[in-house]
């Protein structure tokens, strides 16, 4: 139905899939049955199944895509109607069958803008060390302001102490995620040495986001550090991102968090859409941002890290830490890779 898809949803869809996304992964399949209508559904394929087994990282991307196609759709005088689930609740499924949510739109001319709407081009992850300067505490409640607390807690700390507590158990938990050749290999096949490679694929996280300049690019990823080399016998990738998280994890100027109160699916999306929120108010604050997940792994080998961060934290059994991200001040880098609209178009 692709072809034929009305140029509201065209739209819509556009920006949608501008949402950020666990290296980039763009885990969406959309479906549109009808001029008004979407169905958000996962892309198996794009599914990390070994640094992500549990899914989380998928369902904070689809409230990502929800949070994006909403703004987009107050910009141009829309309402959206939302139905998560429209099948019945998913338990632990991923749900690459049914669809994650059915979205109506309906022309409304008292749908009101939202200010962030206009950051969505502007946002991007950024890899690169920050400069050594915290973000100040007044900030965080600027970012508070901008979600709803009440379902999706923000916390925040630029304490020298914990930043770097939480900075250790962030290399860590990089060494660890990196230390299995099936989670390695998912890295690698998100992770874009060269230019030429991330502009074929359309995806991934690579180099030019680490904040890596052309030059600098060509010859890193084209002659000292391959993907050959870095897919054979004694790789030298884990070593070369443990010390990349060491300097971002050393140079954060603040670290946020978001939690909920339970950790079903639907908790996971409204995180995902907080997180959305949270990192375009975050450009709109001049700060860099980067979502460091890799603390909050759930494969088992990864409770012990997991636990101490709750710990650091002060965060209670009876939360769910959603996302974790550093913020601070950097030049910006190049956005990642985009696939084309009709990569994520299926038909009814």
């Amino acid at each position: 139905m692709s072809p034929h898809l009305p140029d509201p949803l065209r739209a819509l869809i556009a920006a949608a899939v501008r949402a950020p996304s666990i290296r980039n992964t763009q885990p969406w399949r959309v479906v549109c049955p009808g001029p008004g209508r979407v169905l958000l559904y996962t892309d198996g394929a794009r599914h990390l199944p070994g640094c992500d087994p549990s899914g989380r990282q998928v369902f904070l991307a689809h409230g990502a895509f929800l949070e994006l196609f909403d703004m987009a759709a107050r910009e141009g005088g829309f309402r959206t109607d939302l139905d998560l689930f429209p099948d019945g609740w998913p338990g632990s499924s991923l749900l690459t069958e049914s669809p994650v949510a059915r979205i109506d739109i309906v022309p409304d001319p008292q749908a009101e803008r939202d200010p962030l709407h206009d950051l969505i081009p502007l946002r991007h992850t950024n890899g690169r060390p920050f400069r050594r300067r915290d973000v100040p505490l007044p900030l965080a409640g600027d970012l508070t302001a901008c979600c709803d607390y009440e379902r999706v807690a923000l916390g925040f700390t630029c304490d020298p102490g914990l930043k770097q507590d939480i900075g250790r158990l962030i290399i860590a938990a990089t060494e660890l995620e990196l230390s299995s050749p099936t989670r390695l290999h998912e890295a690698l096949s998100f992770f874009r040495f060269t230019d030429r490679e991330a502009a074929q694929s359309g995806d991934g996280f690579g180099l030019a986001q680490e904040g890596y300049g052309r030059l600098s690019r060509f010859f890193i990823g084209s002659l000292l550090f391959t993907r050959r080399r870095a897919e054979g016998p004694a790789s030298p990738f884990p070593r070369f991102a443990a010390g990349r998280a060491r300097r971002q994890a050393e140079t954060a100027g603040g670290f946020g968090w978001l939690s909920t109160k339970a950790d079903h699916r639907i908790e996971q999306v409204r995180a995902g859409r907080a997180l959305a929120r949270v990192h375009l108010k975050a450009t709109g604050l001049g700060l860099a941002f980067q979502s460091m997940p890799q603390v909050i792994a759930d494969y088992p080998e990864a409770g012990t890290i997991r636990n101490e961060l709750y710990e650091c934290l002060g965060i209670p059994d009876t939360l769910t830490v959603q996302a974790l991200f550093r913020l601070g001040y950097a030049a910006p880098v190049p956005p990642p890779a985009r696939r084309g609209l009709e990569a994520f178009l299926a038909g009814p």
